[in-house]
């Protein structure tokens, strides 16, 4: 049965009120971080306050089958000025062996979907592009790359103790991408980042080695001066934005530029 403990729920309290101390537009959280009964408190935190929460939700489980979902709650006005938040979600493709095992031992199927049915979201909100993934399907390097040129962020939910790991394949998509990667792990692992296309030694904006408590820690991405450096096709001295990758698209681009 879930943890709905009043311990977890004032951590919970903790975490979203210094994001909003914070004043920050987007709150990544884990993997399988929120139980299922507060995806009703989770929806009305984001309308009321106007922040978008992208997180995952624990197992939910219907027919004996496990299904690991990602969720985004993106918060919107209405013409009429009300305050609205579109909820999306999404199954894991790609669920870890180490997850399948557990699955098992509790007599339960992974609720992955098959080949032909996996999806992943391109979103555009507040004229920013991004994607979702949850945490094993970024170990699939084409997937990773469905959206190449077409991103200004990478966000990734993420429960996993093999921190290195996920640490080479962030800084790859950074690169390859050509993006922000944003990589949100439970504190006990560590893990959590957020990256640049920049030279390797002042890409990492935001790298946390784990702790015993929650907390957030908030950084400012400047999406007009990614676009700018990545439509020059020269970069000076200045510049902390890397080359674009070759085969870069430059009518992505320019699509995902229009307001």
């Amino acid at each position: 049965s879930p943890n709905l403990s009043y311990q977890r729920q004032k951590g919970l309290y903790h975490i979203l009120n210094a994001a909003n101390k914070e004043e920050a537009d987007v709150l990544l959280l884990p993997e399988l971080s929120i139980p299922v009964s507060w995806l009703p408190f989770m929806a009305a935190h984001s309308r009321r306050k106007q922040i978008a929460l992208i997180f995952g939700l624990e197992h939910w489980v219907l027919d004996e089958r496990a299904y690991n979902i990602l969720v985004e709650m993106l918060p919107y006005n209405t013409d009429e000025n009300y305050k609205s938040s579109m909820l999306v979600f999404r199954v894991k493709n790609y669920y870890a062996p180490k997850e399948i095992e557990l699955l098992h031992t509790l007599r339960l199927r992974a609720g992955a979907p098959k080949p032909k049915k996996q999806r992943y979201h391109l979103i555009r909100w507040k004229n920013v592009s991004f994607a979702t993934y949850n945490c094993f399907e970024l170990a699939n390097i084409e997937h990773r790359a469905l959206f190449k040129s077409k991103l200004d962020i990478l966000f990734a939910c993420v429960w996993n103790r093999d921190v290195n790991y996920y640490q080479h394949i962030t800084e790859s998509a950074a690169r390859d991408l050509h993006c922000y990667v944003a990589q949100s792990n439970t504190s006990h692992y560590g893990g959590s980042c957020v990256l640049q296309p920049s030279r390797s030694s002042i890409s990492n904006k935001i790298y946390v080695k784990g702790g015993e408590n929650h907390c957030i820690l908030t950084t400012t991405l400047d999406i007009k001066a990614l676009r700018e450096a990545q439509y020059r096709s020269f970069r000076d001295n200045n510049d902390i934005i890397k080359h674009n990758p070759p085969g870069f698209d430059y009518d992505a681009l320019l699509e995902r530029a229009k307001k």
